[in-house]
């Protein structure tokens, strides 16, 4: 099981950039031919569901393009965070799946500090920093947990995560939201109050929903790529990821201190995560819902696998998840389920997780075709 965590998610760097870049997007379309045969299989026209699904995505312009594009950003953004926090343990070799439970965490903390009455009538520009900086305390030391469990007690931080995603939402959905937390009942608002004008992520396209939370995860690809390739920080996380099958001991050997590189690691990951579930509360819902629809955290595993863990592809793999989901309701048209780009989407899972594959098919490909044009 080490050993396919390890091929899958750590050691993914190809000898060729152009095949980092290749293999994903032949994954991809071998994903849509394998979706279209599915829905051909039942009697209905693949090209027009795909016309409806892409037409709708906010990727092509179009009818109600502004919309569309608009609320594709707002939940890539949300994407981006997810895949970002599976992404930076995963890089120092470990299996984290607790961002479910991270983002839940922080779209819980910024309903809170978003409504509370003493920050209640402060201008924008200092509340809103004041929330999301709470939510970046409050997810980190959630994600610490496991860290610390890992670092120090040499706990499973797999089995530690998902711990933490059943208590998150046991804790908040069953507890805090229908008590402490609950709306005044004689405003008949079900779940907790909303958040103030205040907190409110500031639109950013007019006539849209469109806010900086895309600004904001652009800032942060840019940032944990920086923290990856051009610190001594993520020189050695890096180095525990290549290690990790070991045990990390070359970097220990080296000097590293692994203890605290884990714990560090794993707050990260959980402020990021819990940053993209403040905003679904901040820009989305403006408050906590009695019922979370949830799942982001998960298809945070999916981003990040279909961007190879670099910050730049999960960039990229979050807008296309984002897209895929902006236009799910569109293929209903068809008489198509709105899950189906969820099909898709694990379609595109497989395929990535079948690199070697795909790798091993194009090398042929090509060392073929070159053979060609040499005879």
């Amino acid at each position: 099981m080490k050993e396919v965590f390890y091929r899958i998610f750590v050691k993914r760097q190809e000898k060729y950039w152009w095949m980092n870049i290749l293999v994903p997007v032949v994954s991809i379309f071998i994903a849509l031919i394998v979706g279209a045969i599915f829905i051909a299989s039942t009697g209905r026209n693949p090209f027009l569901a795909y016309k409806y699904l892409f037409g709708s995505s906010g990727l092509i312009p179009g009818p109600y393009f502004k919309s569309h594009f608009s609320e594709m950003l707002i939940a890539s953004s949300m994407f981006i965070a997810t895949g970002l926090a599976f992404a930076i343990p995963a890089r120092a070799g470990l299996f984290s799946i607790g961002a479910e439970g991270q983002f839940i965490v922080g779209a819980i903390t910024a309903a809170f500090f978003g409504y509370y009455k003493p920050l209640a009538n402060l201008p924008t520009i200092i509340h809103l920093p004041i929330v999301l900086l709470m939510v970046i305390i409050v997810g980190g030391l959630w994600g610490l947990i496991a860290g610390y469990l890992k670092a120090k007690k040499g706990i499973n931080e797999t089995i530690v995560t998902i711990m933490l995603n059943w208590i998150a939402f046991h804790l908040i959905e069953g507890w805090l939201v229908t008590g402490p937390m609950k709306a005044d009942v004689a405003t008949g608002v079900s779940g907790t109050p909303y958040v103030s004008p205040t907190a409110k992520l500031p639109i950013i396209l007019s006539g849209t929903r469109l806010n900086i939370s895309i600004l904001i995860m652009l800032f942060l690809v840019y940032a944990v790529w920086f923290l990856l390739y051009r610190t001594v920080f993520g020189y050695e996380l890096r180095a525990m990821g290549y290690t990790a099958i070991t045990n990390m001991e070359a970097p220990k050997i080296g000097g590293v201190n692994t203890e605290k590189r884990i714990m560090q690691i794993m707050f990260i990951s959980g402020a990021i995560a819990a940053l993209g579930g403040s905003f679904i509360t901040l820009g989305v819902l403006f408050q906590y819902p009695p019922v979370f629809e949830g799942g982001y955290g998960f298809d945070g595993i999916a981003v990040a696998l279909i961007g190879g863990n670099e910050p730049v592809g999960i960039l990229l793999s979050g807008i296309l998840i984002g897209a895929l989901r902006t236009g799910a309701t569109s293929v209903q048209l068809v008489k198509i389920p709105k899950t189906f780009p969820a099909i898709i989407e694990g379609l595109i899972v497989v395929f990535i997780a079948l690199h070697e594959l795909i790798r091993y098919l194009l090398v042929k490909a090509i060392t073929k075709k070159k053979e060609g044009v040499s005879v």
